[in-house]
């Protein structure tokens, strides 16, 4: 309702630049009138922008248009482009210079709103149980890896935003430590991307608190361990620092699967990677300020972080980050990661061929295609199905509801959409096929409404299983995870499944089947990694849990 009003507010607005005026000729509206129209339509876009909003029932243009229109609602000299700032000067090109510039909204800032609002709404409900910044950081890092299911480089080739990677559930290390570090930042929490000299692929995340540097792997997806510490509580989620890699070569030489696979960082190579300071163009302009300091004290969401100080930012990233007593920490020497412009700038441009991915990968999304009739020829007693053109997209909002954070109900949805794998939704006077009937009746479908159900069955009995987790019921998550591999047919998802049920069963102290499970995980899985570090780690444990389990007659 409030969107219908503002466009039709928005009809005042386009016809002329002129303010209404009275029969007497008087200005009718106030300043603060004109105050409290602008708040109005602000409140409206924010709203437009939401994930739950924006591509579902309001579009990037749409959004982008209003932007401009409430800009210009202000009566600032926004046109002139502002000077940028030696900082940015010093480590960007050109065009992405262009870009902070920039004094009208793009598509690209709509992204980033989006982006923005879901990102400090999940990171807020995640952290919310944790007592302190590093607990925060490891429960928001171990999210992001339960929720993006490590690929390959060769196999995530398609440019997606953060939030994209997240619908399609699925990335490479890069993608985790951009997601990873996009949701410290609206807890306020800095943090750097460690990149290896030697292969700019190979990343590690560095958490900056309390003037220590905490290190993550996205790869393996786990922090770099500790070697201190209740090593026989086969713990996971302390995290070793910088300081402590740096002065003990164990502690990154302990990371290693075995002599013939070393662990792509040593104390050395770690001494010379580049730090970098993560970003896009849009968290650095003039606009995005405006916006920000627009913003009401109740929306808490980061969507400006400058580099440099400002009158309003007293100390900015750079120099924050700089701080840091360590090899490469000198302002001078700290980058900027070019991996997020690079993936954005290949997400507005799809070449044919990633569009065909694109498509693909979306496909199940659809589900599901209803049925809206059943014809049946009398004389022949042919049956012919009468298929919806487009599916209902409810797979595509439950997962972007699981995103929000609605995990109780996204399970209930999850439930339906496995059930439309075999049956889709029928004409409302015939509630159900008999179970004799159903082959024939699902032969009926064409071959892309069935592939559509298939895929999104699959999806949700994977995601469910993520869902149960997220709401503390670890036992029952594994569980499904096991159902899900024990059941016939594809399992796009068994690389992810595997690791996760690996890594839940070590939560829940079940050794040895967590080693089981990552032992038999294939050389060729990008969880390989991860899943040989923790087999390395959880073995002993389930060795000494067995033989505590065996009555002494049978150990004799």
């Amino acid at each position: 309702r409030s969107i219908i009003g503002f466009l039709l507010l928005g009809v005042c607005w386009g016809c002329s630049g002129e303010s209404v005026v009275q029969q007497n000729g008087g200005n009718s509206e106030t300043a603060a009138g004109r105050k409290n129209r602008r708040d109005d339509v602000l409140k409206t876009l924010v709203e437009m922008s939401q994930p739950e909003s924006l591509l579902i029932v309001t579009k990037h243009a749409t959004v982008v248009s209003l932007l401009n229109d409430w800009v210009s609602m202000g009566g600032e000299l926004v046109q002139q482009e502002e000077p940028v700032d030696k900082v940015y000067v010093d480590r960007l090109d050109k065009a992405l210079l262009g870009r902070i510039k920039a004094t009208r909204f793009s598509k690209r800032d709509v992204t980033h709103i989006r982006d923005g609002l879901w990102y400090a709404r999940i990171s807020s409900l995640v952290a919310a149980a944790a007592d302190t910044d590093l607990e925060r950081a490891t429960r928001l890092f171990f999210y992001v890896t339960r929720n993006i299911v490590l690929r390959s480089e060769e196999d995530s080739t398609l440019p997606l935003a953060p939030f994209g990677v997240a619908m399609f559930g699925e990335g490479n290390a890069r993608d985790r430590a951009w997601l990873f570090i996009n949701l410290l930042r609206q807890l306020r929490i800095d943090a750097v991307v460690l990149q290896a000299k030697e292969s700019p692929k190979n990343v590690l995340v560095g958490v900056l608190l309390g003037g220590e540097v905490y290190l993550y792997d996205p790869e393996l997806g786990l922090p770099v361990l500790t070697l201190e510490g209740d090593l026989a509580a086969g713990a996971i989620d302390r995290p070793a620092t910088l300081s402590e890699a740096a002065k003990n070569p164990k502690v990154l030489a302990a990371m290693s699967v075995s002599p013939d696979t070393p662990y792509p960082f040593t104390a050395a190579s770690l001494s010379e990677a580049r730090v970098l300071l993560v970003g896009a163009t849009s968290f650095w302009s003039a606009r995005m300020r405006r916006l920000q300091l627009a913003l009401s004290s109740e929306n808490d969401v980061l969507l400006w972080q400058p580099l440099e100080k400002s009158d309003i930012v007293p100390e900015g990233v750079l120099a924050r980050v700089a701080k840091v007593e360590a090899e490469g920490f000198q302002e001078a020497s700290i980058g900027i990661w070019e991996y997020p412009e690079q993936r954005l700038d290949g997400n507005v441009s799809l070449n044919t061929s990633q569009l065909q991915v694109f498509a693909l990968r979306s496909r199940a999304f659809e589900s599901p295609i209803p049925i809206r009739n059943i014809l049946s020829d009398r004389e022949t007693q042919d049956v012919r199905l009468d298929i919806a053109e487009r599916g209902e997209f409810r797979h595509r909002k439950a997962r972007n509801r699981q995103l929000l954070g609605e995990w109780k109900s996204v399970v209930t949805t999850y439930l339906k959409v496995r059930m439309w794998r075999d049956i889709p939704p029928l004409p409302k006077e015939m509630r159900f096929i008999e179970r004799h009937e159903q082959r024939a009746f699902k032969a009926l479908l064409p071959t892309r409404v069935r592939l559509v159900h298939a895929e999104a069955a699959d999806d949700a009995a994977f995601w469910a299983a993520v869902c149960q987790y997220e709401q503390g019921r670890v036992e029952s998550a594994a569980k499904a995870l096991q159902d899900y591999m024990e059941r016939t047919g594809a399992h796009e998802w068994e690389s992810g499944a595997v690791w996760l049920e690996g890594l839940w069963r070590g939560e829940l102290k079940q050794w040895d089947k967590a080693v089981k499970l990552l032992q038999a995980i294939p050389d060729d899985d990008p969880h390989w990694f991860g899943a040989q570090g923790l087999v390395a780690r959880w073995s002993p444990l389930a060795k000494k849990a067995e033989k505590a389990a065996t009555p002494p007659d049978e150990a004799k």
